[in-house]
């Protein structure tokens, strides 16, 4: 049994299928079952499942502490396994590339700047992966090829499956996180955005492949054990509360930077000087000069977009910019108040008219500077309004009411005498996404 146990997935294949054949032709000529060769042949299918699942959790987690969290090539081979689980063909599973011909070694070397590396492709939907997640969906079809090949041992297999899973979802969340990366086998200098990134990429297409594992190993077990598969279904709420905290951490990362590196900047800075010395530009579109707090939030949000835009689908960054758009509009203002009010005194709020207009306006440049960033939601702040509150000053006028322009009253005017129906159309204001904690 312990020899059988060492040998590959095609080898235990055929062994089994030699040694089932055998069994049956005895069977049929003999005119009884041969429980004893039934038995030991599911003997060495168990303990090859058992071995291979020992070898498999121990390969992932060295992958995963080796991680260094870049982004991996996937090649033909990978994503064609991935296309044939996504088409319900996931118990044909094609052996011809081993798995010894691509090492995590090899895997985990960063990309060159020239290097064009393949997303893997699910659905249409594109995703950037690291090699170990690519280990754990080889290791995942793997086991869906045993579950379907070995049906006995479909319920066994079916937890395999599951604590694989769980444990690339633990592990990355201590190794990422939880920074053990830092001091794991990868030994990274820090944690930054690009990993968080790739992270959630990772995660996004464990999501998107979960159900088609289920339908897999669905199609192995009888009806009455279905409801094994409810396991799957924890994990995925689980894989989704992951991703939520990796989104929650990128908007803490800029957080972070505005309240401990740039709320210091406030501190002697005089808008009632600004707004003497520094004149308003003649035209609204005009670049402005803001002080160095609104600046540094500016070029520190901006280059997390940049970070962000290259590394997330335009959905997650969406997301993320939204949560960082309200975080910014709630802390701009606080940390103005706050600083006034501190026992320090090194900031007042401005007291004359054009050093209000000045620090309305400088706010207002910068959350609309942010609005244009490529690919974002346009977020409707509220700090300009905040801060006209506390000042008591009306700086921004609001908006009008969506009013008909003179030429739509005189198209509109037309159509009526013509006796044509005037379509009705919905212009009112877009309500914000909803991305605050």
């Amino acid at each position: 049994r312990e020899a059988h146990s060492l040998v590959s997935f095609d080898g235990m294949r055929q062994l089994w299928d030699t040694s089932l054949t055998f069994t049956l032709q005895l069977e049929r000529f003999s005119g009884k079952k041969a429980y004893g060769l039934r038995s030991t042949l599911l003997a060495q299918a168990k303990s090859f499942v058992e071995r291979k699942h020992e070898a498999n959790m121990s390969s992932l987690v060295a992958a995963l502490d080796s991680e260094r969290w870049v982004q991996c090539n996937v090649s033909a081979e990978r994503q064609a396994a991935l296309t044939r689980l996504c088409s319900g063909r996931a118990a044909f599973s094609s052996r011809a590339t081993a798995r010894g011909t691509e090492t995590a070694a090899a895997a985990n070397v960063p990309p060159s700047p020239a290097a064009k590396m393949a997303d893997a492709d699910v659905e249409g939907v594109r995703y950037k992966v690291v090699w170990s997640c690519l280990l754990l969906l080889e290791m995942v079809m793997d086991d869906v090829a045993c579950a379907a090949h070995f049906q006995t041992l479909a319920t066994n297999i079916v937890g395999k499956v599951c604590e694989l899973l769980r444990l690339f979802n633990t592990r990355s969340t201590h190794l990422v996180l939880g920074a053990g990366a830092i001091h794991s086998a990868a030994r990274l200098k820090s944690i930054n955005a690009k990993h968080l990134a790739i992270v959630t990429q990772c995660i996004a297409l464990m999501l998107a492949i979960l159900p088609h594992i289920r339908a897999a190993l669905m199609a192995q077990l009888p009806a009455k054990q279905h409801a094994l598969l409810t396991d799957l279904d924890k994990i995925k709420t689980d894989y989704a509360e992951h991703s939520e905290k990796v989104l929650n951490k990128l908007v803490s990362i800029i957080g972070g930077i505005v309240e401990h590196s740039l709320a210091p900047k406030i501190a002697k800075t005089s808008f009632d000087e600004r707004g003497t010395t520094m004149p308003m530009p003649e035209s609204p579109d005009a670049a402005l000069e803001c002080s160095a707090f609104l600046d540094s939030v500016l070029t520190n949000t901006t280059k997390m977009h940049q970070v962000l835009k290259v590394m997330l689908p335009d959905e997650l960054l969406r997301d993320v910019f939204s949560r960082i758009f309200a975080y910014l509009d709630h802390k701009i203002p606080s940390l103005y108040k706050a600083a006034a009010i501190s026992a320090e005194k090194n900031f007042t709020m401005p007291t004359t008219d054009n050093g209000k207009i000045r620090l309305i306006k400088e706010v207002q440049y910068v959350t609309g500077a942010l609005n244009c960033l490529p690919g974002v939601l346009p977020w409707k702040f509220t700090a300009m309004k905040v801060l006209e509150q506390e000042l008591d000053i009306v700086v921004i006028q609001p908006e009008p009411e969506d009013t008909p322009q003179e030429e739509d009253v005189a198209d509109e005017k037309k159509e009526a005498d013509d006796g044509a129906p005037t379509p009705s159309v919905d212009s009112g204001p877009i309500d914000n996404k909803e991305g605050q904690e």
